[in-house]
């Protein structure tokens, strides 16, 4: 049967207030001593204590939930889930996670609907630009913090890859391979994401005398339909196999890779790969495909470290650049 807060300060022979700042994980705040900690903590799961939330939200006029709006819950946006949803739960808090398949209208609708669930704030994917993020009067309510997407602003706290940097080095190394021939099918256009990719795609051509060339360039959307019609155009519109093909998200890739199974087979025999996202799965694929792997687990816990502190310490919104990983195959 679970116990109290009263009954359990009694047990371990501390006050009350005591037990209360080491469960919210105050300790160190107040110089409790770690042996203290341990003990109550101890004590705490032995005697199956459950700390009331509820009636702790309604004295601080806190829920200890937060909201995750993402645009899909593919590899990439559910590894940071997975991840965001543990750290947060460690420290009380509850997630509550939402997708908006990038459509703007929706972005809308489940900040509204989840504002009226009384989040303490939001990590938020957004599809919105500055303008739109800033003349959102709902979202000075509670604290924001960006992922994967970044906007522009000093009081906006954002934690993303350096998407540059790996389009950058993966380019590169097909450039390095004797590849002058590069297709791009990228994203969104107007989100950071884009443009920070498609920057670092034409900064790798520049640095190996290639020519920008925009017919070489597409960008639709990041579902997989979207890679699988880029896909059919660019071999509807070129009559000789391009000597590689990047895709700025592993959607694309799906799209592409469908693509090829549907209507040539033997594509990644007579061409080269490379994908901004990673997956496990890209090991057992022939090719090989390279690939840029996204620190999920930093990302997931930069963030929720960012508006945690926001919400219990006042801190100040910060902005985090994460480095990715190129894997070569």
């Amino acid at each position: 049967v679970p116990i109290h807060i009263e009954e359990l300060a009694k047990i371990a022979k501390v006050s009350k207030t005591t037990v209360s700042l080491v469960i919210n994980g105050r300790a160190r705040d107040y110089r409790i001593s770690k042996s203290t900690e341990k003990r109550i903590l101890k004590l705490a799961r032995n005697h199956h204590f459950v700390p009331n939330t509820l009636a702790r939200g309604m004295r601080l006029k806190k829920t200890q939930t937060l909201g995750l709006i993402v645009p899909y819950l593919n590899w990439h946006f559910s590894q940071i889930a997975q991840v965001l949803e543990k750290t947060a739960r460690e420290s009380g808090y509850q997630l509550l996670v939402a997708m908006t398949d990038d459509v703007l209208e929706t972005e809308y609708a489940l900040i509204q609907n989840l504002l009226a669930r009384k989040v303490d704030g939001f990590i938020i994917a957004t599809m919105m630009n500055h303008k739109q993020f800033h003349s959102n009067s709902i979202l000075n309510q509670v604290p924001v913090v960006l992922i994967d997407r970044k906007l522009k602003g000093d009081n906006i706290g954002w934690v993303v890859s350096d998407d540059r940097k790996g389009t950058f080095e993966v380019v590169t190394h097909l450039c390095d391979q004797g590849v002058t021939d590069i297709h791009y099918l990228g994203g969104i256009k107007t989100i950071s994401t884009s443009v920070d990719r498609l920057k670092g795609f034409k900064e790798a051509l520049k640095v190996h005398g290639l020519l920008d060339d925009n017919s070489k360039i597409q960008e639709t959307g990041y579902g997989i339909r979207d890679g699988y019609e880029m896909a059919r155009k660019l071999f509807k519109e070129n009559t000789k196999f391009p000597q590689a093909i990047f895709t700025s998200a592993l959607t694309l890739l799906e799209g592409l890779l469908q693509y090829f199974k549907e209507h040539n087979p033997d594509a990644l025999k007579k061409t080269q790969i490379a994908s901004y996202d990673d997956h496990p799965m890209l090991d057992y694929v022939p090719g090989p495909i390279q690939s840029v792997r996204q620190n999920a687990g930093e990302i997931a816990r930069k963030s929720f470290g960012i508006i945690h502190g926001v919400l219990e310490d006042g801190k100040p919104m910060d902005q985090i650049l994460i480095p990715p990983q190129v894997i070569i195959r």
